[in-house]
């Protein structure tokens, strides 16, 4: 905890300084472990997506060398890797999310940890510190509304406050002193970017990748004697957080930093689309059976006002827009579709029965409802109502997918692109603190997709 004459920036500097001689409860690691299969399987599932092979083609073009890797494609240097590699992991939208802080934290973060890990040689133990202690510094950040007061006014959580997670990460791997990390967080804050109007389009997974980009940019910066602002994670005037929200109504609280708590509180996603529209679904497939393939003459749908403002799209017209739109979302849980990545298609949205239900779904924002929380009422055409409520969405803590939930998804995401590799990679992949598990895990991840 910082002292009252202590600003964020130092309070994170000293902690972030530290990580080598921290130590973590078994729960924690395991935590850190199921992000990374979680994260290597949602990158590697988008491994064809068109963002993926832009962002990927672009940094073949600028031909940088090094040892960090792009999955399945080659090595070069971190920051091209984590730019590419973080954004593959959000291409999908189906990577964790750090509710307090509204952001994907892992997707950037678990890319910079692979690649400085790689170009340093850092060993697997290492990259689960550094990922672990940029995870806590950049969900710490977010906490305490400031994660949902961006999003409400347009930012993409991402692009700000996952930045700041990845720059705490690549300073721990880089093993910065407490005065580069102050630049380092200082530049990350100057950097900051991302808009919610870009959701449903590539440059939503982008923010993920840039993100990633742009902590390796500013350690490495710092490293090599960069100076920047230093107070920019506090209050005052050109403050990242007074500047963002300028009513001043929620800013950055002052740090209190754990070994790893907020990992545990991070949610999985069982759905490859925005997590508001989770508990949306969770409604549907519970009343899906009840239907029977009877007519739908109208749905209700009451969810928070911030689910319908970013996911709110009435008639998604790409798969992408569909991950946006709870109607669309809805229409594939009635059906019986579980909302995988297969059923964001241009065939799935084509569906003339999904395209019927979709028109009839009626949102109601409910502002006292928990954001993990939705209510459906449906009305069918025999006359008969149907109702379900959902208080906490699959994959939260309270309501967790659990190893082999996580098993089940990693090997629909990865076996289409590595074949038998994808068993032997899941395996490494839990034992990652393991001596030489990390070289074993970029053995698998070399060269081209099945």
């Amino acid at each position: 905890m910082n002292s009252p004459a202590e600003s964020n920036g130092a309070t994170a500097a000293r902690f972030i300084a530290a990580a080598a001689t921290r130590q973590f409860d078994p729960e924690v690691l395991d935590a850190a472990k199921m992000c990374l299969v979680d994260w290597c399987g949602v990158a590697l599932g988008a491994y064809h997506e068109p963002a993926a092979e832009s962002v990927r083609d672009m940094a073949r073009d600028w031909g940088g060398s090094g040892a960090a890797p792009i999955l399945l494609r080659g090595i070069t240097t971190p920051a091209l890797s984590a730019l590419v590699n973080g954004t593959m992991a959000h291409c999908l939208d189906f990577d964790d999310t750090h509710v307090g802080s509204l952001a994907h934290l892992s997707g950037p973060t678990w890319a910079v940890a692979l690649a400085l890990g790689a170009h340093e040689g850092l060993s697997g133990a290492e990259c689960l510190t550094s990922f672990i202690t940029g995870f806590e510094v950049g969900g710490r950040l977010g906490n305490e509304g400031l994660g949902q007061a961006l999003t409400e006014r347009g930012f993409h959580s991402t692009g700000v406050i996952g930045k700041l997670a990845a720059t705490a990460t690549a300073c721990a791997a880089l093993g910065l002193d407490e005065g580069q990390i102050l630049s380092a967080l200082g530049l990350a804050a100057t950097q900051a970017s991302g808009l919610t109007g870009s959701f449903g389009t590539m440059s939503k997974p982008f923010h993920a990748g840039k993100s990633a980009m742009d902590g390796v940019l500013s350690a490495q910066l710092a490293a090599h004697g960069f100076q920047a602002a230093e107070g920019l994670l506090d209050g005052g005037d050109g403050s990242l957080a007074n500047t963002m929200v300028q009513d001043g109504s929620v800013g950055f609280a002052p740090l209190e930093l754990s070994a790893g708590q907020e990992l545990l509180r991070n949610t999985f996603k069982p759905y490859a689309s925005c997590l508001l529209t989770h508990p949306a679904i969770d409604a549907a497939r519970q009343l899906a059976q009840h239907i029977n393939g009877g007519g739908v003459e109208r749905l209700v749908l009451e969810i928070h006002p911030l689910a319908s403002q970013v996911a709110g799209k009435p008639s998604p017209a790409t798969p992408l827009e569909g991950k946006f739109s709870l109607a669309y979302c809805v229409a594939l849980g009635l059906r019986g579709y579980h909302a995988t990545a297969e059923d964001f298609s241009a065939g799935r949205l084509a569906d003339p029965a999904i395209a019927s239900l979709v028109s009839r779904l009626e949102l109601r924002p409910a502002p006292d409802m928990d954001k993990r929380a939705a209510v459906l009422d449906v009305r069918l055409e025999d006359g008969r109502e149907l109702h379900a409520a959902v208080p906490l969405a699959l994959g939260n803590p309270g309501n967790p997918m659990n190893w082999n939930a996580m098993e089940g998804k990693f090997m629909a995401l990865a076996e289409p692109q590595l074949a038998a590799r994808a068993r032997n990679l899941l395996e490494v992949l839990r034992r990652f603190e393991e001596p030489g598990a990390l070289a074993e895990v970029l053995a698998l991840v070399r060269g081209p997709s099945a």
